[in-house]
């Protein structure tokens, strides 16, 4: 008979996806997964799989999980260009922040590490991406129907360019400590609206 257990999978599973996002995939070892959930490896194989199954967990459960929560501001009632400026503002915050070590977006980083080398994990960005894209498109759509959008470009190129500064702004935190070089290119970005 099999033994129960003992351990609590979701918290583990936390805390893998938290020791991947600050490491990266190829940087975190099985033992360093031991150490930081408290897990021992049998008993990590035998509920997640290998390092690669539960690398992918994590990004399903970040996934699930996240939605990047800072997206609720642009379901926000108002102006959208003042929507979108909240929204850019508490991202910026989240990626310098120092006591995070400015790790970034965890499907942004693993893009960046994996994305163009392992199907899988590029199929699960994606599927993140586009939930992203969706996202943009709505909030772009309520603006447009405001009357609040100027752009010559199509709502779902608008939503394009959005999620390619969201994450070019994560990335970009990671080496630049002058603020403003970020929120120079939030103002693009808002240039799009009245």
């Amino acid at each position: 008979m099999a033994r129960p257990r003992e351990f609590d999978q979701e918290a583990a599973l936390s805390k893998a996806m938290d020791l991947f996002w600050q490491k990266g995939y190829e940087r975190t070892s099985i033992q360093d997964l031991v150490e930081h959930t408290g897990v021992h490896r049998g008993s990590l194989y035998d509920t997640f799989g290998d390092k690669n199954q539960l690398f992918l967990s994590c990004l399903d459960r970040f996934r699930e999980t996240s939605k990047d929560r800072t997206m609720g501001l642009l379901e926000e009632a108002g102006d959208p260009k003042e929507a979108l400026q909240r929204y850019f503002s508490r991202l910026i915050d989240i990626a310098m922040n120092e006591e995070t070590g400015r790790r970034g977006c965890l499907i942004a980083n693993t893009a960046m590490e994996l994305g163009a080398m392992d199907p899988t994990v590029s199929r699960r960005i994606e599927a993140y991406t586009l939930d992203m894209e969706v996202r943009f498109t709505n909030f772009l759509m309520r603006a447009q129907q405001q009357g609040s959008l100027k752009s010559k470009h199509s709502v779902r190129e608008l939503a394009r360019f959005l999620l390619s500064t969201r994450n070019g702004l994560y990335v970009l935190a990671k080496s630049v400590t002058d603020r403003k070089v970020l929120e120079d290119a939030v103002n693009v970005a808002l240039s799009v609206f009245k």
